[in-house]
């Protein structure tokens, strides 16, 4: 008889999920010591244009959001010369982003990273995971580069990941949260046909929580932040995608329009919306929650690393299932792979044009056995059992040692 393996299978799992926290670590150490020698508007990263958004909104201050020489200026008189900044979402994000705004920047992101993780954690708690399926995805690579960007990726994740996986035993729930993930509507463009043949009611939620989340943003910003967005944000955004500039915003990209551009863009255009109108066809016949989640991320154009929080929980839920039924030969590795990309793409950007290839092999094994759960709000089929394992003047921010 083989002699048994040292480590249990639980045991190897976390040893593996340290190894892939490392190269992430030494990025969080790389921004430790930037602040501590003087970068700190650098340190701050994607979190400077959360708090700069948020301030700006909170005093109405929407005439230096919409004007980059301003907006670039406004943060340089904070902390000297930036690399690009631009405020990119549109005034439903800047809702939120307010509430933050009138902490000092420091405080804005990390309690805004704080928040979005324990989201995350409730909402995949409510949805019946471990708090070892919960731990793991909070450590992920994924989640620890959405927290060093202080992006958003934990929160989309609840919103979108949550609400799928809410969708069957609490319909109304799961069409709120993923109605409220219009905050970065890229996201989630499979998703509004699949609610609206598979769960109705679910839609109907999605809807509502969508509008009125816009006209929250309305009431507190008035017309001109909407009209702000589509004359001037919007517009600016499609040119970053179309032209490759400034390299700070395009440069992570790693969806199938950023690997086809070299091509030329009308061709990355028509292979990116071939694919994303196969992702939402494809949508359409799938109930694996897993499956939608990959097809998410394949019909995105606008995808950077820390989007991929999404596809690792599809990839914790397969990897759940599999210890369940067993792994099909190459689907470890794969898995692997998949988990640690998001941590590795940082230091190697050169492999950001595989993500579009890895995710299709990813959405291959997740269609192999089926739907791995079920997202349909209907009753599911039977099934054998899984095992669970003239503007005025801007006011000084928080903490600032800038003149007024």
């Amino acid at each position: 008889m083989a002699e048994k393996s040292q480590f249990p299978p639980r045991l190897r799992l976390i040893l593996l999920a340290v190894l892939c926290m490392l190269p992430s670590l030494g990025e969080a150490y790389a921004i430790f010591w930037g602040d501590r020698h003087g970068m700190v508007g650098k340190a701050l990263r994607d979190g400077l244009d959360f708090w700069a958004g948020g301030f700006l909104f909170l005093h109405h201050q929407l005439p230096i959001l919409f004007n980059h020489t301003a907006y670039q200026a406004f943060l340089e008189g904070l902390y000297g010369r930036l690399p690009y900044h631009l405020w990119s979402y549109p005034p439903s994000y800047g809702l939120l982003a307010a509430g933050f705004g009138w902490l000092s920047p420091w405080h804005a992101v990390f309690a805004f990273d704080a928040l979005s993780l324990l989201a995350l954690a409730l909402v995949l708690r409510f949805a019946g995971q471990s708090w070892w399926f919960v731990l793991a995805m909070l450590t992920a690579p994924a989640s620890l580069e959405s927290l060093m960007e202080h992006q958003n990726a934990a929160l989309m994740t609840a919103l979108l990941g949550g609400g799928l996986l809410l969708l069957a035993r609490r319909p109304r729930l799961g069409g709120t949260l993923i109605g409220l993930a219009t905050i970065k509507p890229q996201l989630g463009l499979v998703l509004p046909l699949v609610l609206l043949r598979r769960a109705p009611l679910a839609f109907a939620y999605a809807v509502l929580a969508a509008l009125l989340l816009a006209a929250a943003s309305l009431w507190a910003f008035g017309p001109a932040a909407w009209t702000g967005f589509m004359h001037y944000t919007s517009p600016m955004m499609t040119r970053v995608l179309l032209t490759g500039q400034p390299p700070e915003f395009s440069g992570g990209l790693i969806s199938l329009f950023a690997l086809a551009r070299p091509l030329g863009v009308k061709a990355a255009l028509i292979l990116q919306a071939l694919t994303s109108l196969a992702a939402i066809t494809l949508a359409l016949k799938t109930r694996s929650v897993p499956a939608l989640l990959i097809l998410s991320a394949l019909a995105c154009p606008y995808l950077h690393d820390y989007d991929l929080l999404g596809v690792t929980l599809a990839v914790a839920l397969l990897i759940k299932d599999r210890l369940a039924t067993g792994f099909a030969p190459g689907e470890p590795v794969l898995f692997f792979l998949v988990w640690f990309g998001p941590g590795l793409l940082p230091w190697t950007p050169q492999f950001a044009h595989a993500v579009p290839l890895v995710l299709m092999l990813l959405l291959a094994s997740a269609w192999r056995r089926g739907g791995v759960p079920l997202c349909d709000s209907l009753p599911a089929p039977p099934g054998p059992p899984v095992s669970s394992a003239g503007r005025s003047r801007t006011p000084a921010p928080p903490g600032s040692t800038a003149p007024g």
